[in-house]
């Protein structure tokens, strides 16, 4: 049966993200969708052995794309002794695509800054849920006694208000609803949401669905957000996405940023200088950096963060933001 002890923590969706990382990666031949489903956070409480458990799989693989395009990839396999019987299918993460990269070499302040990283992580533990569900694993065999997992913490730092809203709204398959700013033209608008998917980008939480007023899949920025998001608890759940939709309205995304360069000059020895370090190393570049974008207005913002460090080469749309946003601080402070 289902662990039913469970039912009353409410698995965020990173937590359930990382707990199936967890047990495909520590798994000694990796799990079957039937062991995964009955024993692992955010699936387990709402399993029913013997019955119907199509939302779950759906669920499942919602979660294998958004591993994928975080670069973890769940990858079906038949033993090799089943001889080609797909019943016998199960799941692995290859620990090798953890293995640090070689030949890679890092300055000494972001050598400190993963040290600081790590202390923070080994500082916390997995939530008794997530434990339980390893427990859970271990007993049926499948998971080694050497998969000590327990010190590892999964931790987002939700700045943003509506973060764990939309994300359960996600598991759920409910729609959500919220005021917006329009950053081109400043107007409020109410919008409705099939929530698909919530992603890092461009140092901004960003919700990808499907706007029920446009009839097509778009992408919302948290910080544009200014009320609180409202979940739908009373009218069915939407269908889900497939997985074909989710990974075009993601590449469309992509392929937009392609389209949005900027170069920007920093002045060395700087905090924009150590902001930028990475990308100035990666490109083999003196001082100018070329940076794609998602969204001219945060860039901006970003850019206004370091006065007198950053200057913008190009697009000049991008620097006639900066500069007027400059102007603001000085009128309002006149």
């Amino acid at each position: 049966m289902a662990d039913k002890s469970v039912a009353k923590y409410k698995i965020s969706r990173p937590e359930r993200l990382f707990a199936l990382t967890c047990a495909l990666l520590y798994s000694k031949v990796g799990l079957s969708k039937h062991q995964i489903l009955s024993s692992i956070p955010g699936y387990m409480a709402d399993y029913k052995p013997n019955g119907n458990n199509k939302s779950l799989e759906r669920k499942f693989e919602r979660d294998k794309t958004t591993l994928k395009h975080n670069g973890i990839i769940a990858e079906a396999v038949i033993p090799a002794h089943e001889d080609e019987n797909n019943q016998a299918t199960v799941y692995v993460i290859k620990k090798s695509d953890f293995t640090w990269p070689e030949n890679i070499q890092l300055t000494a302040r972001q050598l400190a800054l993963l040290t600081l990283a790590a202390e923070a992580w080994a500082g916390g533990s997995l939530s008794t849920a997530a434990n339980k569900g390893i427990v859970k694993l271990r007993s049926m065999g499948v998971v080694g006694e050497d998969s000590d997992i327990v010190g590892i913490a999964p931790r987002i730092i939700e700045h943003e208000p509506n973060f764990r809203e939309i994300n359960n709204a996600i598991s759920d398959l409910r729609v959500i609803k919220f005021d917006y700013r329009n950053p081109n033209t400043g107007v409020i608008e109410t919008r409705s949401v099939e929530p698909w998917l919530i992603q890092h980008l461009d140092g901004q939480w960003v919700v990808l669905g499907f706007d029920q007023k446009n009839k097509e899949a778009r992408n919302f920025m948290l910080r544009r957000m200014i009320s609180r998001v409202i979940v739908s608890a009373n009218s069915a759940p939407f269908d889900a996405p497939s997985t074909e939709a989710i990974q075009k309205a993601t590449e469309d995304l992509e392929k937009f940023a392609d389209k949005q360069i900027a170069k920007i000059r920093i002045k060395p020895d700087t905090a924009a200088w150590f902001k930028y370090e990475t990308k100035l190393n990666e490109q083999k570049a003196k001082d100018v950096v070329t940076l794609r974008y998602y969204d001219k207005f945060v860039l901006a913002e970003q850019i206004r963060e370091y006065p007198g460090q950053i200057e913008v080469l190009e697009p000049k749309e991008l620097d006639d933001l900066v500069q007027a946003g400059y102007k603001k601080v000085v009128d309002d402070h006149a």
